[in-house]
């Protein structure tokens, strides 16, 4: 028997925090399948305690790594937080967490740490900026989020924040949908 107190302390994390409930919990990536299971079993049981609101998890990119999640146990996943922006889609896991209810949430939805500039400089983005007078982070954040992902941008910049949520405004045609979903090139930047 694996000792979940040994990868997953929540109350160690609640008292931390200084809260009484987590929002959402991810399990992060994938350990041995005993692992998995202990540590998922651990969160379904602080679910039911009230100490966790929802429960996910994180870089499991294929239906075979994350069936198990959506089919053997009491609480399925909110939400599988992979790496996702315009160049890495990865559209076909989507649409089969999305049978299960579950959504996929993009982190890294404007390209991550150095690959920024190749999603906000790509021309097609670009483009579509112009023709909707917005910048080509907007368009971005916009595609996710008309596509079904959720999109979990990060800055500590104001003006950032600020031009990160004001996407609600306009929406992208079916071309430029279609035209962004064309530059997928089924490749991570990360290999975790």
């Amino acid at each position: 028997m694996i000792d979940t107190a040994k990868y997953y302390d929540i109350d160690d994390s609640l008292e931390k925090l200084g809260l009484e409930y987590i929002d959402l919990m991810l399990l992060h990536q994938h350990g041995s399948d005993a692992e998995d299971k202990a540590v998922y079993k651990a969160m379904e049981r602080a679910v039911k305690a009230k100490k966790i609101r929802s429960i996910g998890i994180s870089n499991y990119y294929t239906e075979k790594t994350a069936k198990r999640f959506f089919a053997d146990f009491e609480i399925k996943p909110a939400v599988v937080q992979n790496e996702n922006h315009v160049f890495y889609q990865n559209t076909e896991f989507k649409e089969y967490a999305k049978r299960y209810g579950v959504v996929v949430e993009s982190y890294y939805p404007l390209g991550g740490r150095g690959h920024t500039e190749d999603v906000l400089g790509n021309k097609v983005v670009a483009k579509i900026a112009k023709a909707h007078g917005k910048s080509a982070a907007q368009v971005v954040l916009r595609w996710h989020v008309q596509s079904g992902y959720i999109a979990i941008p990060g800055s500590k910049n104001p003006d950032h924040i600020a031009e990160n949520i004001s996407i609600f405004d306009f929406e992208l045609t079916d071309d430029e949908m279609k035209q962004i979903a064309a530059l997928d090139t089924g490749h991570r930047y990360e290999n975790w």
